[in-house]
Formats: structure tokens, sequence, C-alpha cells
């Protein structure tokens, strides 16, 4: 579902694209001209389509070359803009509040299938966002070299369509919600410890894993291996992994290495192991923080250095696997209590 309104922006919404912004912002607001001006090179222009008094939060973080938001606006807004053509920019709703909600004239967002939705706004004719009142929307912002650089040739008309033309997407509710845990997880630790923004190999892991959890939400269907093909591909890609131990490998990663396709890879680790290649990679991202914990100045540095960026999930996960919270193990490792910084 793709969006055909070509939209015009006034001068007021295009006179912020050169401003320099710092790497981590955090704004409130109570005009909605001013919060159409908070997200930089989007040229957008906003009206407040339900009454009351207006109240706008923006938090944002700039890392490696990807670009992270959440935006929550209290009243039903009618937004408009555009992003250029060599970037792909998603949005994902945490939260679609009340009333109706409709993009590029499309309605779907509701129903049963309210939440397994997500927008793309990139393309030449803009999209218009009509938002329900109490909106929280994550926003990604990637280059799109990258992104075709780590996807498969099969990925890529999919991504082109995406890029070319703002439109409304289903996804898949567990991708989806992945997604959407990383990225609101990521702003929140950032937020809380922004010491994490100056370890550029973490933010680039960041890039990656958020990557590959686009590059899992576009479409596409299983299709079954053949046994001793899909043995053989998860043996490699075993020992993929195995041979570089100390890189959190993305099932985005390890498609690129065995050119193949995630939905092929995805097939022979259902048929050979009954586990998912991402639940796969997570046992081996958490052992590579579990390892990093002996050196880690803290649970977050060892955390983010594996590519969890959600604090939360990787307490939750990390027990799940070791009967024990990531912090007790640094306690026990280093004496006293866990640093979190």
């Amino acid at each position: 579902m793709v969006c055909k309104h070509r939209t015009t922006f006034p001068h007021h919404a295009m006179s912020h694209a050169l401003v320099p912004r710092p790497l981590l912002l955090q704004r409130s607001s109570h005009d909605v001209d001013e919060q159409a001006t908070l997200l930089q090179g989007w040229q957008q222009d906003y009206v407040q389509l339900s009454s009351g008094a207006f109240e706008g939060r923006f938090v944002e973080a700039r890392l490696a070359r990807m670009h992270l938001f959440v935006e929550d606006t209290s009243r039903r807004l009618l937004q408009r803009g555009a992003r250029p053509a060599d970037r792909l920019a998603l949005g994902v709703p945490l939260s679609l509040g009340r009333g109706p909600v409709s993009f590029c004239g499309h309605t779907d967002w509701q129903g049963p299938a309210r939440e397994a939705h997500f927008c793309s706004f990139s393309g030449a004719d803009g999209f218009e966002f009509m938002t329900p009142e109490g909106l929280s929307m994550a926003g990604l912002d990637l280059p799109l070299d990258e992104l075709l650089a780590l996807a498969t040739e099969e990925d890529h008309p999919a991504l082109g369509r995406l890029a070319s033309q703002a439109g409304l997407h289903r996804a898949d509710p567990a991708g989806l919600r992945a997604l959407q845990e990383q990225l609101s997880g990521a702003l929140a630790l950032i937020t809380a410890l922004p010491a994490r923004q100056d370890d550029e190999r973490a933010c680039t892991q960041l890039q990656q894993a958020l990557m590959s959890n686009v590059l899992a939400l576009l479409p596409g269907s299983l299709t079954p291996t053949a046994p001793h093909r899909a043995a053989q591909l998860v043996a490699r890609a075993q020992a993929f992994v195995r041979d570089d131990p100390e890189t959190p490998h993305t099932v985005a990663t390890l498609c690129q290495a065995l050119g193949v396709s995630r939905r092929t890879l995805q097939a022979a680790f259902q048929q050979v192991t009954g586990l998912a290649p991402a639940a796969f990679l997570r046992t081996v991202r958490l052992a590579g923080a579990r390892r990093a914990l002996k050196e880690a100045r803290s649970v977050a540095e060892a955390a983010t250095q594996w590519g969890f960026w959600h604090l939360g999930l990787f307490a939750q996960d990390y027990r799940a696997l070791y009967d024990e919270l990531p912090s007790q193990t640094w306690r026990r490792l280093h004496g006293g209590p866990a640093a979190l910084h």
C-alpha cells in the first residue's frame, strides 16, 4: 500500500534542514509548529486536528550513519513531510493511542491487526499521516546503500519499493515487536547512559542489528529445504560463528557470509534444530556478553558490546539461560554492587 500524495512544504518547515544537531536530543513542546521542526531534514508540516492543548515529546539519537527517534504527540495531527531517496525511513508504532489513524489515505491500522503494521516515510512524493490522539511512534532512518549491501539480491526489489514511495505495510507481529523493543530499548539506554554513544564499535553493531531486523520485515514465505542441504547449511552457519567468536553476528550478516537468503536460512534452522537462526545467534551473543562481564566496567558495557541495547530484555534472556542475572555475575566476578554505566 503506497502513498500517491505529492506534498508541498512551507518555508518554515525547510529552514531547519541544515541546522547541526547533537548526537542525543530530548525536547518537549507545546506548539505543533515547533514540534514539526524537531526532525531535521524531514521537511515537515503539522496541522492540529483535535481540540485541546498540545503536548509533544521528542527523543533522538544519531549514531554511526543511523538516526533513531521516538515522538509522542497528544492531539490528532495531519503530518506531511518527505525524506531523500538515499535514505530508508521507517515508522513503528509503540502506541496508536485513541481514534482513527491513516497513512497516505490507507486506514489498515484498524481492528485486530491494528498493531501489526509499519510505515515507510521515504519517497519522492512525500507522505501524509493523519495521526490519532496519544500517538507514540518510533522511527528509524538508515542509509539505503548499506541496507542494499547487507541484503541478498532477492530482497533488493522490496527495499527499492520501500525507499521509492511512502506506504503502509503489514508485518509479521513477532518481527515487528523485535524491532519495536530494539528501538525503544536502545533509545532508553542511550538516554540513561549517554556515554554508550562513544563506543563506536557497539554503535556500528547496533546499526547492523537494526538493519537485520528491518530486512526480516520484508515480505516472503519460508520454503522447505532438502534435509541433507539443510543440515550442511546449519553446520556451515555454526562453523562460521564458531570461527569468529568475538563478533555479535546478526541473521543478515550470516546470510551475507553464507550466500543464502534469509528465508532459506530460516527454513534450514527450523528443520534441523527447531530454532530460528535469531534464537541460535542470541545464545551465542549471550555467551559473548557473559565472557565480556569478566573485563567490562559495567553490565551495560558488556551488553552493548554484544548487541543488547535493551537492558531489561538482556537481563531476562540472560537469567533464563544462566539462572542468574548479569548483575549477579558481574558482582561475583568483581565484588561489590554491579555498575550500570
